[in-house]
């Protein structure tokens, strides 16, 4: 199973101007590194906190249905997911067919539709689910995310690279992060 971004976030979820302000940089010449810096906290943060903080398109591909999917679906990742986009097989021949009209999303579950069925998946043929996920606009995200977004930038900004995940923001991950069973 694979995740492919098919139309990244169209904004971050910290704009340059405002972590400009939280970084307490009152000059444009590190612009560019407190972008890239942004850039690089949003993604540590959604990894591991298995979110999508400003909505974008993902693509999930199957190699096969698994087990229990018709009984249970599928938790799709990252959430929350906002919306499913299609669903394609496409065959040993590269031939696609739509079959989203079989699936809808429920609670973040791809699930196949009471009324419909599960489309067979022929060896070696894959399954390409597209939905979106996030939780809207850079102003919709929630203000905890934000702020452990923050904390995260500011760490990065101080080693001027990677860093661990800070304290502050790790409580804010464990509190939003959703336990399988």
């Amino acid at each position: 199973m694979t995740l492919t971004v098919i139309s990244p976030p169209g904004e971050e979820a910290l704009s340059l101007a405002e972590a400009k302000t939280w970084l307490r940089i009152g000059h444009d010449g590190e612009d560019q590194l407190v972008s890239d810096l942004i850039a690089s906290a949003r993604s540590r943060l959604e990894e591991a906190a298995g979110l999508a903080l400003v909505t974008r398109t993902l693509r999930r591909t199957l190699q096969c249905w698994q087990a229990g999917f018709q009984a249970n679906g599928l938790r799709l990742r990252p959430t929350p997911v906002a919306s499913l986009v299609s669903v394609t097989l496409i065959d040993t021949d590269d031939v696609p067919a739509d079959v989203t009209s079989h699936f809808e999303v429920m609670r973040g579950k791809l699930l196949v539709r009471q009324t419909s069925w599960c489309p067979p998946l022929p060896f070696g043929a894959i399954v390409e689910v597209d939905f979106e996920a996030g939780f809207g606009d850079a102003v919709d995200v929630p203000e905890d995310l934000v702020q452990a977004l923050k904390a995260i930038l500011l760490e990065m900004y101080r080693r001027r690279s990677d860093a661990s995940i800070p304290e502050a923001a790790q409580a804010v991950i464990a509190a939003r992060r959703e336990v399988l069973l």
